[in-house]
């Protein structure tokens, strides 16, 4: 007895949340919709890569709401679509926007004058995430490097991001190790957290701009003291933690190899607003592999 309860409250668990997707088909294209908004005026989106597409119905009538672009101006045609859909309503869209977030917040505002009792939608999480493992090498131009020596790193990185509401922006943290060599005694582990800036957007890439807001770093670095004939006199061992603010800058891409995943290549370290480099040329490249969670 108690397993077949297990398996109804499975089964209603596992019908709750495949309701809100629901298959139509318009103008010839059978698509796969997410009901954002349920009333008599449903809401409706469905997502392809970093693009968005927004469906209204109302009883058996039902409209993909449009917003073209002719020489880099957006003809807003979806507010004229909304006033035809709510005529039977004093409501204005003049200020709704062509986001989930906005046309989420009229449709249930128009819900609310025509229904009675009406309880507005639970918002949706619409923040993403993405995982990504990455290695490189970095010449560390922001520590002690005399012979400007070449250390591998290795690295985790968790971003976060509204792909609907501010899609070119981004936050993320991560974690990265620099190894010691034998001929470069300096090693580091490095929790940062960053915002990531995308001004450029393509169907299988995107370029975009690092910049590193904070960061907490343990290191360990040994140094020879020598004489004035080039010999070891003394070995100087430091280690520690520190908080730094570095506002330093990088430039990176992700391509896109599956619906799901991407290849990273970075440069990081470019430039820092606050702090000093050691006087040599930055070299700080990673690739990596990254994938939507």
């Amino acid at each position: 007895m108690r397993r077949i309860e297990i398996l109804f409250i499975v089964l209603l668990l596992f019908t709750g949340s495949i309701s809100a997707q629901e298959v139509f088909i318009i103008e010839g294209d059978t698509l796969s919709l997410k009901r954002e908004v349920k009333g008599t005026l449903s809401l409706y989106w469905a997502q392809k890569d970093q693009d968005y597409r927004y469906f209204i119905q109302k009883y058996k009538r039902m409209a993909e709401l449009k917003n073209s672009e002719v020489e880099g101006v957006n003809q807003e045609e979806f507010k004229a679509q909304l006033a035809d859909f709510t005529s039977d309503a004093e409501i204005d869209t003049r200020d709704v926007k062509f986001l989930l977030y906005s046309l989420k917040h009229f449709v249930n505002r128009y819900n609310a004058l025509v229904q009675e009792e009406y309880s507005y939608n639970a918002a949706t999480a619409n923040i993403k995430h993405r995982l990504s493992l990455f290695t490189g090498l970095s010449n560390n131009r922001y520590t002690e490097n005399p012979e400007n020596k070449i250390a591998p790193i290795l690295g985790l990185e968790f971003e976060f991001y509204d792909p609907n509401l501010a899609r070119r922006h981004a936050a993320f943290l991560q974690l990265r190790q620099s190894f010691k060599r034998d001929d470069y005694h300096y090693g580091s582990t490095q929790f940062s957290i960053n915002y990531r800036f995308r001004p450029l957007i393509f169907e299988k890439f995107d370029i975009h701009i690092d910049a590193e807001l904070a960061t907490f770093i343990y290191s360990e670095d040994q140094l020879d003291i020598l004489d004035e004939t080039g010999n070891v006199v003394a070995v100087n061992h430091d280690s520690g933690l520190s908080f730094k603010a570095p506002l330093s800058f990088g430039i990176g891409t992700d391509y896109r190899v599956t619906e799901a995943s991407y290849i990273t290549f970075s440069y990081n370290d470019i430039v820092s607003l606050v702090l000093d480099s050691n006087g040599s040329f930055p070299i700080d490249f990673t690739i990596g592999y990254k994938f939507n969670l």
